[in-house]
C-alpha cells in the first residue's frame, strides 16, 4: 500500500490529537460519584486531596437550620497559564472557605 497524502494527513491528525496538553487541575471539595475514605477528614481517592470540615454554628430554625462550617482542601496550588508560560498559583485565601457564600447573607 503506498503512502499518499491522505494516510499523511491521518497520521498526522491524530498524533496532534494526541498531543493536546492535559491539565493538572485538582478539583477542590467533593465532587458527586467520587469515591472517599477517611475519619473526620475526607480524602478523594481519586486526586488524594484532603477535605476538613470543621462545624462552628448549628442552629435549628423554622423550615431550614443554619450550618456554618470552615472547609479547608489540601490542594491550594493550581496552573495558571499567561501568554504561553505556564506558572503554579495559589488559590484563594490558601483554601480555606465557609460552608455559606459570602452574598447569600
Amino acid at each position: 500500500m503506498p503512502f499518499t497524502h491522505r494516510s499523511f494527513v491521518a497520521i498526522l491528525v491524530i498524533v496532534l490529537a494526541a498531543a493536546v496538553p492535559i491539565s493538572a487541575q485538582v478539583q477542590n471539595g467533593t465532587p458527586p460519584f467520587g469515591s472517599y475514605a477517611g475519619g473526620p477528614d475526607i480524602v478523594d481517592l481519586a486526586n488524594l486531596n484532603v477535605r476538613l470540615s470543621i462545624p462552628v454554628l448549628h442552629k435549628p430554625g423554622r423550615g431550614t437550620d443554619f450550618t456554618y462550617d470552615l472547609n479547608y482542601d489540601s490542594s491550594v496550588w493550581f496552573p495558571v497559564t499567561v501568554n504561553g508560560t505556564t506558572t503554579w498559583t495559589p488559590v484563594v485565601n490558601w483554601s480555606w472557605a465557609g460552608s455559606v457564600p459570602t452574598g447569600s447573607g
